[in-house]
Formats: C-alpha cells, sequence, structure tokens
C-alpha cells in the first residue's frame, strides 16, 4: 500500500511539473516578434536645450513633438536614418517623441526640453 501511494505522489509531482512546463512553452509561443525586435530610434542629449540628434534603425519617415496635454507641436518629414533638429524655439517642458520608420513602426519616447 506504501508503495502505491509513493507511485501515486511521484505521478501527481511530475504532472504538475510538466503542466507549468507546457504553460511557460505556450506563453513563449504567443509572444510577438515586436517584443524582440530592437527599437525604432535613439535620441540624445535628454534634457536637450538646442539640437537633438535622433538616430533611427532604418530611415525616418516622421518625427511628431507632442506636449504634455496632447497637442501636436510640430510635424517634420524625413527620409534618412540620422536626424539634427534645432528645438530651441520650443518652451521648457517635457514632450512625447513620436517617431515613424520606413516599415510604418512606431514608437514614443519622453523628451525633456530646457
Amino acid at each position: 500500500m506504501k508503495s502505491a501511494l509513493t507511485i501515486f505522489s511521484i505521478l501527481i509531482v511530475c504532472n504538475i511539473s510538466f503542466s507549468q512546463e507546457k504553460k511557460t512553452e505556450l506563453a513563449l509561443e504567443n509572444q510577438t516578434i515586436d517584443e524582440a525586435e530592437e527599437p525604432v530610434f535613439k535620441f540624445h542629449p535628454n534634457p536637450v536645450v538646442d539640437d537633438l540628434f535622433v538616430i533611427g534603425t532604418h530611415k525616418i519617415k516622421s518625427i511628431e513633438i507632442i506636449d504634455a496635454f496632447g497637442t501636436s507641436v510640430a510635424l517634420y518629414q524625413f527620409d534618412k536614418s540620422i536626424i539634427r533638429m534645432n528645438l530651441s524655439e520650443l518652451k521648457s517642458g517635457i514632450y512625447l517623441l513620436k517617431v515613424i520608420d520606413k516599415h510604418d513602426r512606431q514608437d514614443i519616447k519622453k523628451l525633456v526640453v530646457q
């Protein structure tokens, strides 16, 4: 009787381990490709005073600057991957920098203007 109980316990433990492995495998299968991709762009300096440099992973199609109220302050069209922008006319504050690349991938990052 004791050996039957031991075997039953082992089967239960193995089944729990196996079902947890399956859940992990399913979670990995459901990940999207976008999660593993590199960022659309990088930029510096942050905070910025005058010139902002934006470096795209691919050619950048557009850059939009959005203020804290969600209003579009500026929209620029490009066809290159390294961009220098003069932001000295912007008021000090926190903005969002929305970049769309030539593959229509977009990314939004926080930008501080001094």
